[in-house]
């Protein structure tokens, strides 16, 4: 089962980019200038002042690396929302299973991550900015939220199947969901009452983390991974629920 979603995600990220010029030299030219893109504009246009922070390029970093956190995020629940109808091809040919072979979506987004964490990294060297141990958390949180990414969009991809109005409720959700995440802006500008509700949040309370990581070298709080753990066991429960309800159905569906 390991090789098959080995396989599955080396075929996504070779497939993604076959017949480009470039091919997979896309997967660092697309967060390098991501990075660069922010570091230019932004150091330039907005100059937000983070606490112990260089004026210069301490909101870069913050919204780099909650940008790069969330797009990994957002790409994996965005494609496993229409996983089964895109793969109904081989699910017709193949006994697939409902659940492992979309890991490899997890496994290909991941890859994408790291290697734009690792130019990240590089970015912040080049700045000046230090590198704490903290750092290394980074892709752990990102993972941590792709797995969110993965329970919720699964079972969004079995109801879409049956209701294909959810594939275009999906993208205005996540734009939905981004604006209501600290990335662009921080979350001491909100009133007080919004604050508290952002404890709630899983993205905002991951990407976060991700950001204070970076940032000032703190690690994540145990209860942040006390409520991932419960906020999983209750996706993962649905997910197998509503799987099994839906196992016969689908078959028939695609």
């Amino acid at each position: 089962m390991i090789a098959r979603i080995w396989y599955f995600a080396r075929k996504d990220l070779i497939d993604r980019y076959q017949g480009d010029l470039l091919g997979v030299a896309w997967l660092l030219l697309q967060p390098l200038v991501t990075i660069l893109l922010f570091a230019v504009v932004f150091t330039q246009l907005m100059r937000a002042r983070l606490p112990g922070l260089d004026p210069s390029f301490g909101y870069t970093l913050y919204l780099i690396s909650g940008i790069l956190v969330w797009n990994a995020f957002s790409s994996c629940l965005s494609r496993l929302s229409g996983w089964y109808r895109d793969q109904a091809g081989l699910y017709r040919k193949i006994a697939l299973g409902l659940y492992a072979p979309a890991l490899s979506v997890v496994l290909s987004e991941f890859v994408v991550l790291l290697l734009s964490l690792a130019l990240f990294a590089l970015f912040a060297v080049v700045i000046g900015h230090p590198l704490h141990l903290a750092f290394l958390i980074a892709p752990v949180l990102g993972l941590a939220l792709m797995g969110l990414a993965y329970g919720l969009g699964l079972m969004l991809g079995l109801l879409e199947v049956f209701l294909p109005d959810v594939r275009r409720a999906v993208p205005l959700l996540l734009q939905l969901a981004f604006w209501l995440t600290p990335i662009v802006y921080t979350r001491d500008i909100l009133p007080t009452e919004l604050q508290s509700l952002l404890d709630w949040s899983p993205p905002a309370l991951l990407i976060g983390a991700v950001q204070q990581a970076v940032l000032y070298g703190q690690w994540p709080s145990f209860s942040l991974w006390g409520l991932w753990l419960l906020l999983a066991a209750i996706l993962g429960a649905g997910l197998l629920l509503l799987g099994r309800r839906l196992r016969k159905a689908l078959r028939d569906a695609l």
